[in-house]
């Protein structure tokens, strides 16, 4: 999928639904893997303001949009860094207590890598939230695989939620 079409999926999703389902606190350091509009990372970095947000995508462009936005309204908690390799983010271990991945389905190449390595980021009785859009062709991952995949990885399965007709958010724990 290119980078416009996941930027009209983002603006059909409720940023502050998403939000209200995660288990997030002032504190808590998130990580927002394939933000593509930025829109969610922003409106983390204002939730978590004791802590931080770090926004990672392999588009430079949403690199340099999400980063003038930032500027702009003066938020400095969230930074926004380039994805190089998806099986080595550079972020430390266990030092994040949240992730949220954006339809990785469309953006990885391999998901058990993107997962392995936000479980090494992650830390203990951290969460994972994962949205994607639900199977529409033979090429898509049923939401039970991708269920699987993650509990292969080091989660335990928390909650789904349908965000709209087409989209669904999916909860783990480490």
């Amino acid at each position: 999928m290119n980078n416009q079409l996941l930027s009209d999926i983002d603006s059909k999703l409720d940023i502050y639904q998403i939000i209200s389902l995660l288990p997030t606190t002032p504190y808590h350091d998130i990580a927002h893997v394939f933000f593509s509009s930025g829109e969610l990372s922003i409106q983390l970095g204002k939730i978590v303001y004791r802590g931080q947000v770090k926004a990672l995508d392999p588009v430079k462009k949403n690199l340099t949009l999400i980063r003038k936005e930032l500027k702009k309204i003066r938020l400095t908690n969230v930074k926004a860094l380039h994805i190089l390799d998806e099986a080595n983010l550079k972020l430390k271990d266990s030092s994040f207590d949240g992730a949220v991945i954006s339809f990785a389905i469309r953006n990885s190449s391999n998901i058990t890598s993107i997962l392995n390595e936000s479980n090494r980021f992650i830390n203990k009785g951290g969460w994972l939230s994962v949205i994607d859009e639900h199977p529409t062709n033979n090429n898509s991952i049923s939401c039970n695989s991708y269920k699987q995949i993650a509990e292969k990885s080091g989660f335990h399965f928390h909650s789904k939620h349908n965000l709209s007709d087409t989209i669904y958010m999916m909860l783990f724990r480490k």
